[in-house]
């Protein structure tokens, strides 16, 4: 009886740090998408399957480390998983090149008005 408060705080847990960590932060259009997030989110949801799936497949009463040994194994699958699913949706798009012209036209305005002309190489 006890072993389940224990599984039910593990599982709220990773629920709790898989919901805050795949929450947006700042919005920035420059900002690229890293593939740790993925494996990160896909890791707890993996120990939180993993114990449940001890919990509810058990022959006799599990100790503590089996339990633990079930959230690293499934753990492990689970930030596997998430890794490939964030790296094949990955969202940072690369920025096209922009070229500067090589003849650019700037109005000049100060002691003389007129038109400042630009030549790059």
């Amino acid at each position: 009886m006890r072993m389940t408060v224990y599984i039910r705080r593990l599982m709220s847990a990773c629920f709790v740090l898989a919901v805050l960590y795949g929450a947006p932060g700042r919005a920035s259009a420059q900002s690229g998408d890293g593939l740790l997030n993925g494996a990160i989110i896909g890791a707890a949801i993996g120990a939180g399957i993993g114990v449940g799936m001890n919990y509810a497949l058990r022959d006799s009463d599990l100790t503590v480390g089996q339990y633990a040994y079930g959230a690293v194994v499934y753990g492990a699958i689970g930030a596997g998983v998430g890794l490939g699913v964030d790296a094949l949706f990955s969202r940072s798009t690369p920025r096209p090149a922009t070229r500067r012209p090589r003849l650019l036209f700037a109005p000049a305005v100060g002691r003389v008005n007129g038109v400042t002309v630009r030549w790059r190489w």
